[in-house]
């Protein structure tokens, strides 16, 4: 499952084979459906070309996104490679093939990119951009700075055996007894590469789980100490804030509501990381006593 859902690459039999499960339903509401159109479609609002996981890339969308308030359709576009459109009457993700297109393209942008912006746009949930595994059942996220060393630590726990929850982006659903983790894609990448979803892992997480803790990754000098430290207040906040996987100024509103009341119940801590992977072993252990002494 890929944040919850079962994905039908109904055009590309390789990757259908690999993601939907010949027992499960195609009609539950659980499935959304990948399929290649040719149509084209004429969206009103184009933004500017930007830079995304090292392609440029851009928006087209039928009004400006800062009038945005309801359910719509809209795409993306990587440069040369395709366009990606949600239709959110049907559920579906249409795309379109451009001269560098592979199968394996269409599965990262959609992966790793293009459904989690679905999520948070359709408000199903809010998309936080950390590694996340479980540690006694419990699931637990990094949060870091570009290059601060959340993948590294990710891919530490998972070679001790613990379950993969998000390499990359983490889906938070608000439920009534808290908020929830959702598992991502069960695929990791110790180090960033571009347009690429790493390996594969058989120890992912099955089920979403209320979400233990929060750990911000602070780099330090490679002879610091490891400290873990309880975050409050407007420190506390900006750990959740700023760990955003995508930031829309028309969402500031409630993406700031929604982190406001979730840093009211779920602790947020600092810890201090040497900057050496020799010690990464120091900064497991003491992650994993504080976690389970919480």
């Amino acid at each position: 499952m890929i944040f919850g859902y079962y994905l039908d690459f109904c055009d590309e039999k390789k990757l259908q084979e690999s993601t939907l499960p010949m027992f499960f339903e195609k009609g539950s509401h659980r499935v959304i459906t990948v399929q290649e159109v040719s149509l084209q479609y004429n969206f009103t609002e184009v933004t500017e070309w930007f830079v995304l996981s090292g392609q440029m890339a851009r928006y087209h969308t039928p009004h400006d996104f800062k009038k945005a308030t309801d359910s719509f359709s809209w795409a993306l576009e990587v440069q040369n490679v395709l366009m990606l459109i949600w239709d959110p009457g049907a559920k579906k993700i249409f795309y379109q093939r451009y001269e560098n297109y592979t199968p394996e393209r269409l599965r990262f942008w959609v992966y790793h990119t293009f459904l989690p912006l679905v999520c948070e746009l359709e408000r199903t949930y809010r998309m936080l951009h950390v590694g996340s595994v479980e540690v006694a059942g419990r699931p637990i996220c990094f949060s870091a700075f570009s290059y601060g060393g959340k993948s590294t630590l990710t891919d530490y726990f998972l070679k001790q055996g613990h379950p993969l929850l998000s390499d990359d982006s983490l889906g938070i659903e608000k439920r009534d007894d808290g908020y929830y983790a959702v598992p991502s894609y069960p695929f990791h990448r110790p180090y960033r590469e571009v347009e690429t979803l790493g390996y594969h892992t058989k120890n992912f997480a099955k089920e979403p789980k209320m979400l233990h803790a929060l750990y911000a990754l602070e780099k330090s000098d490679p002879d610091a100490e490891v400290q873990i430290e309880e975050l409050k207040g407007i420190e506390k906040f900006k750990a959740f804030h700023y760990s955003s996987f995508v930031d829309f100024g028309f969402m500031k509103r409630e993406r700031f509501d929604f982190f406001s009341q979730m840093a009211k119940e779920v602790p947020a801590y600092s810890v201090v990381v040497p900057w050496d992977k020799a010690r990464l072993g120091e900064v497991y252990d003491a992650i994993v006593k504080h976690s389970q002494e919480i």
